[in-house]
């Protein structure tokens, strides 16, 4: 679509719809842009707009806005069935997401990952792969930097790695990763899905315009990623942390290798990653399948595996204060999440947790309390429903804070020498916090507050 002289409404001002306003405006698109916050919240972004000619509605989403409108871009975090958005499909307007958005001018290749949990983590090792190969890469999307802004519009770049929320795979039209990556799927959001299903569907769209020129990277172990591969008309390359596969990328006597054409690549010992947990060996074998295929030298990529520590706020070594060893994993935002950094630390655990409500169930998470957690220490709108859910399986081991500062002094206060003072909170992080950044940032102030 030629969007110069297009009237152009952005819903929804966090990252990405500011940074889609004004390259929209860039562009030559009149632009509308509206949040349902109120003008005084949104300071940034009206310091960002206004020089850049945006037209700018706070407090709503009042019908009036769609008088004239040629496109709508609507940001992650608004739900697709606001009666604006509605009453704009009714009116035949175009929706779409900045991830589409970003996608119409990037001209370079795009490797694109989701899944439930990992996306971060996969994401960034594939650019660090990529780019300890010499390749030309930007790595955006749900990550932190919206696609528009590192799109590729000169075509110059290798690869664009691209994380993908399902919330912006919502409301794409053309998006067509050259490789998409399907880590896992398990219950999450369904305070905005409403249903297992919906979620499911959501996902799936990162394979539907892809053809057999692309690739699809599936989770073998995952039922509901592994049935996805009937649907998909790319090629499929499965990996697998449990199961020697005919072909794929797996762990054979305790070595990642590659499989194909019955010839068997060895690229390192799975105990020598960088990253530790069976969820890393699961996010690091997807990598492995990403980077087969965009073809990176083995040496380089065992390099690469062995040197990468993770990232922030995913497990990630804070500080030991007393013999307590304080880990932040404030990207736990699901109960699976937080149930693998449970698996993944090691010792007894006084674990913090709680947030924002998506309408999850926590009893597999509490369940996984026992041998593990000596102490649950809840904050957030969830704490009722997680002290409830823990006391009706029989842990009994549960406190409430009314801040994370609390928390964690409570935590360091039930600690022996040798605990590991854990946050996975199981749970995002809005009711508290602007994001899941926010909130480990003023853990680690805590923890460094009690060494101080």
């Amino acid at each position: 679509m030629e969007l110069r002289g297009k009237k152009v409404l952005v819903v929804g001002l966090a990252r990405s719809g500011v940074a889609a306003a004004i390259e929209l405006s860039n562009l030559g698109a009149k632009v509308i842009a509206n949040d349902i916050r109120q003008k005084e919240e949104m300071k940034d972004a009206v310091e960002k707009l206004t020089p850049a000619g945006v037209e700018l509605f706070f407090g709503g989403h009042p019908l009036e806005l769609l008088d004239g409108i040629d496109l709508i871009v609507i940001s992650p975090g608004v739900p697709s069935d606001i009666p604006l958005i509605e009453e704009a499909r009714k009116r035949g307007i175009l929706v779409i997401s900045e991830l589409e958005l970003g996608y119409w001018y990037n001209k370079a290749p795009i490797i694109a990952v989701t899944g439930t949990n990992g996306k971060t983590t996969t994401t960034t090792l594939i650019g660090e792969i990529l780019k300890n190969d010499g390749k030309n890469i930007s790595v955006a999307g749900n990550i932190g930097t919206p696609l528009i802004q590192e799109a590729d519009k000169k075509g110059q770049k290798d690869y664009v790695v691209v994380e993908v929320s399902s919330f912006q795979l919502e409301n794409i039209l053309y998006f067509k990763p050259r490789v998409s990556l399907i880590l896992n799927i398990t219950e999450d959001h369904l305070n905005r899905h409403k249903t297992f299903e919906n979620y499911i569907e959501a996902k799936a769209r990162i394979l539907e315009n892809q053809d057999e020129r692309d690739f699809s990277v599936l989770n073998y172990d995952d039922l509901v990623v592994a049935g996805l591969a009937r649907r998909a008309r790319s090629r499929v390359v499965f990996f697998s942390r449990k199961k020697e596969l005919e072909e794929g990328v797996f762990v054979k006597n305790g070595v990642i290798v590659i499989k194909e054409g019955g010839a068997i690549y060895p690229i390192l010992e799975a105990k020598d990653l960088g990253i530790k947990g069976v969820h890393n060996l699961e996010n690091a074998l997807a990598a492995v399948a990403a980077a087969w295929i965009a073809g990176v030298n083995l040496n380089n990529l065992a390099e690469t595996l062995k040197s990468f520590k993770g990232v922030e706020h995913r497990l990630e070594y804070v500080d030991t204060v007393d013999g307590v060893k304080f880990i932040n994993d404030s990207k736990g935002t699901n109960p699976d999440a937080a149930l693998k950094a449970l698996e993944a630390v090691d010792g007894p655990i006084i674990l913090i947790a709680g947030g924002y409500d998506k309408k999850v169930d926590f009893r597999p998470f509490v369940r996984a309390f026992f041998g593990k957690v000596k102490k649950a220490v809840l904050i957030g709108e969830t704490a009722d429903q997680i002290e409830k859910t823990a006391r009706e399986e029989g842990f009994t081991e549960v406190e409430k804070a009314s801040s994370m500062e609390e928390a964690v002094k409570i935590a360091k206060e039930s600690a022996d020498p040798g605990d590991t003072v854990l946050l996975s909170p199981a749970c995002a992080s809005w009711d508290m916090f602007s994001n899941f950044e926010e909130r480990g940032k003023v853990f680690k102030e805590a923890v460094r507050s009690l060494k101080a």
